[in-house]
């Protein structure tokens, strides 16, 4: 796919949510939950058995294993991405409470998309630990204060533009395949803690070099589910 093909689909996916990057950066959290994780965004670009999600070109692959993926932005901050497959298949429901205690904390329901999902950011030494599940998707990052903003409007393309192929799901749960390749745990339960983030990033941040061959954001080709 060519710049100029990109570029128009980029401006469209502006168009849609009705402001700029730039203008988000100085939104409210709510703000950025209305005009981008809510508004439909049909873009991919990276495709997956049974799932698919567009990642913008502030973010690239670090890390890729199943139904996880580690993305880094320019400044360095680890987005940590696990896909509850079995749970979009089964339908989970959405057991989220809010928490008044943490910094932000907010159940996300779209009867247009039907579905749902919830963001909770916590004040953990002096940075910010944010969690966001948006239909079926999670994604967690530690970040400072300074990049907060543009942290939650990176969360929200991407998980804006989840997919799934209910057919192929169908034949991998159906034949037990996802059952014992997905961790044991709640995504609608918020963890409030770094502990398995930190642990996890340091544990891939020590295997760059097996992931070079990994596709950057240059190889990435996007589509549309319009198409």
């Amino acid at each position: 796919m060519n710049k100029k093909r990109i570029l128009i689909l980029l401006t469209i996916l502006l168009i849609t949510t009705g402001c700029s990057i730039d203008t988000l950066q100085s939104s409210s959290i709510d703000s950025i939950i209305d005009d981008v994780l809510l508004q439909d965004n049909n873009l991919k670009n990276i495709s997956f058995d049974g799932y698919s999600y567009y990642i913008p070109n502030t973010l690239k692959i670090v890390n890729k294993e199943e139904y996880n993926t580690i993305l880094a932005d320019e400044y360095n901050n680890k987005y940590y991405i696990y896909i509850d497959a079995v749970g979009y298949y089964n339908k989970a429901p959405n057991t989220y409470k809010e928490d008044k205690n943490s910094y932000f904390s907010k159940k996300i329901s779209s009867k247009k998309r039907k579905t749902d999902g919830y963001l909770e950011i916590n004040e953990i030494n002096n940075k910010y630990f944010v969690e966001a599940v948006y239909n079926y998707g999670k994604i967690e990052v530690y970040t400072s204060e300074r990049h907060l903003n543009n942290t939650i409007i990176n969360i929200s393309q991407v998980l804006s533009s989840l997919k799934y192929n209910d057919k192929v799901l169908a034949t991998l749960v159906g034949d037990n395949v996802l059952n014992y390749k997905e961790e044991n745990f709640n995504i609608f339960t918020s963890k409030k803690s770094t502990t398995n983030y930190l642990d996890y990033i340091e544990q891939y941040d020590k295997s760059n070099d097996r992931n070079s061959g990994l596709p950057n954001e240059d190889q990435i080709d996007i589509t549309s589910d319009d198409e």
